[in-house]
């Protein structure tokens, strides 16, 4: 399970911080991956009896089995069920490494039988975007900020981290170009839309203005006032969805919008993978895997359908 630290009590905290600090110093992790990789475990230590430091010195593999079956039982996607072992055994690494267990752990997590790129990209339904939008306060500080982060996930499909790392200057006001910290150190400059661009400025000028003195766009509206996250910006994306009365999903999910409209309106594969900014290109075809509309109009009916000759 994906939970905030600040949700966790004291103790669990503790190890958590303990343990970004580790993968910050000893794996060399970027700030944004080492904080991914603390949600992503929090649930397990949380799941813990308290105090957390006795219940890893007493842990057990028949413990990790269990919480490793509970986490299955969820029904999560075998990659996302594949995300939180990895940085399980990570995390038992660091207890290891750090005296917490007697022994690493590590070994006893299971793989999770996943196939990249074998998933179904999964669109928002019909309306939804719509519904999300509708629900802003544009004359707030919140409002505007909102619908600047929603029109660069729908209009640019931007990642959560890419939103988060943005800073004033990677917007190019007299250029229309905005410049991306993608993964991988990897940076990219793309086209900056009229309406993404007019919901940046109304923002900087009126939602974010005089607040604060940093170079980073997105910022909390809660004092203290401090930049928002990756986190935050997933975290901003299901409020909405909860106050749009609408499923709740992640940022991604509006990504995977975004690519299957590219495609529905006519972009190829090489266009989608640039504005996308996949390293190769068998990663953006997954989602013609969607596209049943298209696929049909390109395939013709099969004469024997036509003349009935068989009832299957």
């Amino acid at each position: 399970m994906v939970i905030h630290r600040d949700q966790c009590r004291a103790d669990a905290r503790d190890v958590l911080d303990e343990f970004e600090a580790w993968l910050l110093r000893e794996r060399s992790t970027q700030e944004g991956t080492a904080a991914a990789y603390t949600a992503r475990v929090a649930g397990f230590v949380e799941w813990l009896p308290a105090p957390v430091d006795q219940s890893l010195k007493t842990l057990t593999a028949a413990m990790l089995t269990q919480w490793v079956n509970l986490e299955a039982a969820r029904g999560l996607k075998a990659s996302t069920l594949s995300k939180q072992l990895v940085m399980l055994r990570s995390f038992l690494q660091f207890c290891h490494r750090s005296g917490r267990t007697g022994q690493d752990f590590s070994g006893v997590v299971p793989h999770a039988a996943a196939w990249r790129l074998s998933s179904i990209p999964d669109p928002v339904p019909s309306g939804t975007i719509e519904a999300l939008f509708g629900t802003l306060d544009l004359r707030s500080a919140k409002g505007m900020r909102d619908r600047a982060i929603l029109m660069l996930l729908t209009g640019l499909g931007l990642r959560a981290c890419e939103i988060a790392g943005l800073r004033l200057g990677d917007i190019g006001w007299r250029t229309g170009t905005l410049r991306i910290r993608g993964k991988g150190d990897r940076v990219d400059e793309l086209p900056l839309p009229e309406d993404v661009g007019q919901a940046l400025e109304d923002y900087v000028l009126h939602g974010r203005g005089g607040r604060t003195a940093g170079e980073e766009v997105f910022w909390t509206v809660i004092d203290p006032v401090q930049p928002l996250t990756a986190n935050g910006v997933c975290g901003t994306v299901r409020q909405i969805c909860v106050k749009a009365g609408v499923e709740k999903f992640g940022p991604h999910r509006l990504r995977h919008t975004f690519a299957t409209g590219m495609l529905a309106s006519g972009a190829t594969l090489q266009e989608v993978q640039g504005l996308l900014r996949h390293a190769h290109l068998r990663t953006t075809a997954i989602y013609t895997k969607v596209d049943k509309n298209r696929l049909s109009a390109l395939v013709t009916e099969w004469p024997a359908t036509a003349s009935g000759r068989w009832s299957r």
